[in-house]
This record gives structure tokens, C-alpha cells and sequence, in this order.
């Protein structure tokens, strides 16, 4: 046990120039795990007040967004209802042509009758003068 007690008291000068190192080298440990956990603590606080600006420009965003989209569905249902009364007026339009349309090869089969039966007229009136004056003029 002397011998084991003899190379402590030789090993004590240094164990007292090692002991200040030791020391110096935790410290540093220590202050670099606090400046360390200081940085991050100050990162995470940075992060949620961007992400806290981040979600009330997000929230307002959508709400414009969503105001924009309300205009939009107005618009397109009012334009839907105009839409709609167009084509209920072209369709009445087809209908009212297509009966005009009977109505005038109606007319123009009166019309070509009637020009038939004026010159009729005008040929048996020719014929008839005709023979009036023959029988005028033997007279």
C-alpha cells in the first residue's frame, strides 16, 4: 500500500497542473452547452413569430381568396341565369322563324296562283277583245 501512496505524492505536482486544465475544459463545456441551448432557444423563438406572421398572411390571404371565389360563383350564376334566358329566347326565336317560314311558302303558292290566274285573266281578256273587235269590225 506505501508504494501505491509513494507514486501519488510523485504524481500530485502533476495532478495540480492538470487539475486547472480539467477545470478550464469543463467550464468551456459548460458555457458551449448554455451559448448552444441560448442559440437554439432564441432560433425557436425567431421561427414561431415567422410562423405566427406566416399563418396571419396565410389567414388573410384565404380570406381574400375566398371573398374573390363568393364574387366569382355571384357572377357566374347570374351570368348562368342570363345564359339561360338566351337560350330560351333563340329557341322561341326558331320556333316563331320556322312558322314565318310555313307562312311564306304559303303566301308564295297564293301568289304564284294568282299570278297564274292574271294571266289567265289577261290571255281570256285578250281573247275576248279580240273577238269583240272581229265582230266589230264585220259590223
Amino acid at each position: 500500500m506505501w508504494p501505491a501512496l509513494l507514486q501519488l505524492i510523485e504524481l500530485a505536482p502533476h495532478v495540480t497542473r492538470l487539475v486547472p486544465m480539467a477545470d478550464r475544459y469543463l467550464q468551456s463545456k459548460a458555457d458551449n452547452g448554455k451559448s448552444q441551448r441560448r442559440a437554439l432557444d432564441e432560433m425557436g423563438e425567431r421561427l414561431r413569430g415567422d410562423m405566427a406572421l406566416t399563418a396571419e398572411r396565410t389567414h388573410g390571404d384565404l380570406t381574400r381568396v375566398t371573398a374573390a371565389q363568393a364574387g366569382i360563383v355571384q357572377q357566374l350564376t347570374k351570368q348562368n341565369a342570363t345564359l339561360e334566358s338566351i337560350a330560351a329566347d333563340l329557341q322561341a326565336a326558331r320556333l316563331t322563324s320556322g312558322a314565318l317560314d310555313e307562312r311564306m311558302v304559303q303566301m308564295e303558292t297564293r301568289i304564284q296562283r294568282l299570278w297564274m290566274a292574271v294571266v289567265a285573266g289577261l290571255i281570256v281578256s285578250a281573247g275576248v277583245i279580240a273577238v269583240l273587235a272581229v265582230l266589230l269590225l264585220r259590223r
